[in-house]
C-alpha cells in the first residue's frame, strides 16, 4: 500500500453538509479541519460548476476566486457521467500515480474508497481509515451516511 494519500473532497457535499443551502464558509471551515487533522495528505477539492448558483450571491464571487486560485477544480462541461464521473476519473489517475485515494462525497462511486466525515460540536472529523467500497454493480441512489435521531430523555 502507498504511503502517499490523496484526499478528494466533493465541494458540494462539504458546502451543503446538513444545511438547506450550501455555504462556502462551511466548505472552507471543513477544509481547515481536514488540513489540521491530516497535514501529511494531498487534498484536491472537486466540484460541480452549478455550485456557484446554489450558494448565496455573496459566496458566488468567492467561489469564482477559489476556482481562479485553483483551490476548487470544477468538472468540465460535458464530463462523462457528470461530476460523479469526474471524481472517478481523478481517483483513477491518483491510483495510477501511486496514491492511496480516499474520496469524500455523498455520491455513489463504484470501486473507489469512500471516507466518512462527521461534525462533532462544530469540529469536522475526517476518517481516512474507515473507508467503504461500493461494488460496481450497485444500482440505486447515492449512499448517504445513516443518521440517527437523538431521543430526548
Amino acid at each position: 500500500m502507498s504511503d502517499r494519500t490523496l484526499v478528494l473532497v466533493d465541494a458540494g457535499m462539504a458546502a451543503g453538509f446538513r444545511l438547506s443551502k450550501p455555504s462556502l464558509a462551511q466548505l472552507h471551515q471543513s477544509l481547515v479541519h481536514l488540513y489540521c487533522q491530516h497535514p501529511e495528505v494531498s487534498v484536491a477539492v472537486l466540484g460541480d460548476p452549478t455550485l456557484k448558483w446554489d450558494v448565496p450571491k455573496a459566496d458566488a464571487v468567492m467561489f469564482e476566486g477559489d476556482i481562479i486560485a485553483g483551490a476548487i477544480v470544477c468538472a468540465p462541461a460535458g464530463a462523462l457521467e457528470g461530476t460523479t464521473g469526474f471524481l472517478r476519473q481523478v481517483a483513477s489517475k491518483g491510483v495510477a500515480q501511486g496514491y492511496r485515494v480516499v474520496v469524500f462525497t455523498d455520491r455513489a462511486i463504484a470501486d473507489v474508497a469512500l471516507g466518512r466525515v462527521r461534525q462533532d460540536g462544530g469540529r469536522w472529523l475526517w476518517d481516512l481509515d474507515d473507508t467503504r467500497l461500493i461494488d460496481a454493480g450497485h444500482v440505486g441512489p447515492p449512499l448517504a451516511p445513516a443518521h440517527r435521531r437523538r431521543r430526548s430523555r
